[in-house]
């Protein structure tokens, strides 16, 4: 018992920072803030009120009373109407004009949170969580606060294809990109490693394609059963963070050919590419993408796009049949068709799609979302007139080292923390109305040499950074920004997440 409450009382001065004057601590940066003299101290009459009879806020006023339970083992009181002596919840987009945006008022007697959605009030939550303190009491520091987000795009891509993460992780860091105000789950499933979605409609993925390493390889097995995919579905949308699902085509596709390699090219023995030309490679795809919108009901769904081995296709014969017949000019067009095919289907469902960006000079799908992982690839797509997600990968891929190591490969880049932190998803060379274009930005951990345990080091502290460059305003003080970093450490610890040692 004694143990017990040892650790109790730890979580709570871990949680709760105590702050000092001006030093608010709170990633990523507001837009605007003032820090005001006192405290508003939550005593055992404090209540959570929700000002509308709004199912949805009361759900949030039940979520805010669960996490500072679950932080500091306190109970708040729900009730509905108005309130002198608690936290106030409102919804009101008539004050808060700024979509997303939340108003964040503490004095001594009370604190106010007005959402311009439930999205805002949801996002001043968080902010809440993150200012709670311990001082002789728990009490938030008073402010006023006004904030909203950047970008309506702010992503994290998970690879769960390379190494495979378990439920209650992936779990853990869609609380951490709420806590981070993210709210895009780029999930990335299938790739030439593994297949890591239930299917009942083709089971060779999972018997095959799900299994392509020894049985004691480490977290490099295994695929996610479709009520688990639910439970995460669920839980993401609950936190306000939509999942959007990534498939891989023509290339990338190892994991497919394995349990089905009737779909490779008669001449790519042991590749990992649909055949162009073969019409079951299209049935395959539909069958399969159907069943994945069925499961996920996406609004968006990414279909890869990228790295198709060059050459493949213009050694087939059914390719270069197709090629012909469809009046094609090369495989690079032949590409351009398969996707269309499949993309079309994608939206006759009712679904966009997103891609990475690859030969978007021959145009890209209808309604379809282009990621540029290329240094300069979405500002072409933008100059285009493509909505755009800039992935710029010296900038936001998190396998990269943070600092120079020998058990990385040579071709990666160092990419430390104060260079993400400098990170502009929108360039000033764009004009105004390509800069309408870019919708925000996402950071993307490969899994190819990291384990779950090791993801935590290979995103903290950058995701931080990152997290300001989609959120906050684009002007940039690193100094400030790094006394934030080691003042949320603690928070961030709490949720089980630790920070890479010597990397800034």
């Amino acid at each position: 018992m004694k143990n017990i409450l040892c650790i109790f009382f730890y979580l709570i001065l871990v949680y709760c920072n105590p702050l000092t004057a001006n030093e608010l601590g709170i990633i990523p940066k507001p837009v605007n803030q003032t820090e005001l003299p006192g405290k508003f101290f939550i005593k055992n009459n404090c209540e959570i009120t929700a000002k509308s009879s709004n199912k949805q806020i009361i759900k949030l006023a039940g979520y805010l009373k669960d996490e500072f339970s679950k932080k500091t083992g306190r109970e708040l009181k729900i009730k509905s109407g108005k309130t002198s002596n608690g936290i106030l919840l409102v919804l009101n987009p008539s004050s808060v004009k700024e979509t997303d945006g939340y108003d964040l008022v503490i004095n001594e007697n009370q604190v106010t949170l007005t959402g311009n959605n439930l999205q805002g009030i949801f996002y001043g939550i968080q902010t809440l969580k993150m200012i709670l303190s311990k001082d002789n009491g728990l009490y938030f520091p008073c402010c006023k606060i006004k904030d909203f987000p950047r970008y309506p795009h702010r992503g994290f891509m998970l690879d769960a294809s390379r190494h495979f993460q378990s439920v209650d992780f992936v779990k853990r860091v869609i609380d951490m990109m709420a806590s981070l105000k993210l709210n895009v789950f780029h999930w990335h499933l299938i790739d030439d490693e593994g297949w890591r979605i239930e299917s009942k409609k083709y089971p060779k993925l999972n018997e095959t394609g799900s299994y392509l390493d020894s049985l004691n390889a480490k977290e490099r097995n295994g695929y996610y059963t479709q009520k688990e995919i639910k439970d995460i579905l669920q839980y993401a949308k609950e936190r306000y963070i939509k999942v959007i699902p990534e498939i891989e085509m023509p290339g990338h596709s190892n994991a497919v050919m394995k349990s089905y390699p009737e779909l490779l090219c008669p001449t790519n023995e042991g590749g990992n590419t649909y055949c162009a030309g073969n019409e079951k490679s299209y049935e395959f795809l539909k069958n399969a993408v159907s069943e994945i919108l069925d499961l996920f009901k996406p609004e968006i769904i990414h279909v890869g796009g990228d790295e198709r081995p060059k050459g493949v296709w213009e050694k087939c014969s059914e390719c270069k049949e197709m090629i012909i017949n469809k009046k094609l000019a090369n495989e690079d067009m032949l590409q351009n068709y398969f996707m269309r095919e499949i993309c079309n289907f994608i939206n006759s469902k009712g679904v966009k799609t997103f891609a990475w960006a690859e030969n978007i000079k021959d145009g890209v799908p209808n309604n379809q979302i282009v990621e540029g992982w290329h240094p300069g690839e979405s500002w072409d797509a933008a100059r285009r007139g493509y909505y755009t997600v800039n992935a710029d990968n010296i900038y936001t891929y998190f396998d990269y080292p943070s600092y120079p190591r020998n058990d990385k490969p040579d071709w990666m880049p160092v990419l430390n923390l104060e260079k993400t932190y400098s990170f502009n998803p929108t360039p000033d060379s764009l004009n105004e109305n390509e800069k309408k274009y870019v919708i925000g930005s996402e950071c993307a951990l490969w899994t190819e040499l990291v384990l779950m345990n090791d993801v935590q080091y290979n995103l903290f502290p950058r995701i931080l950074a990152f997290s300001e460059c989609v959120w906050s305003s684009p002007e940039k003080n690193y100094e400030y920004f790094l006394k934030r970093v080691k003042k949320v450490k603690p928070y961030f610890n709490s949720m089980g997440f630790e920070y890479e040692k010597g990397a800034w």
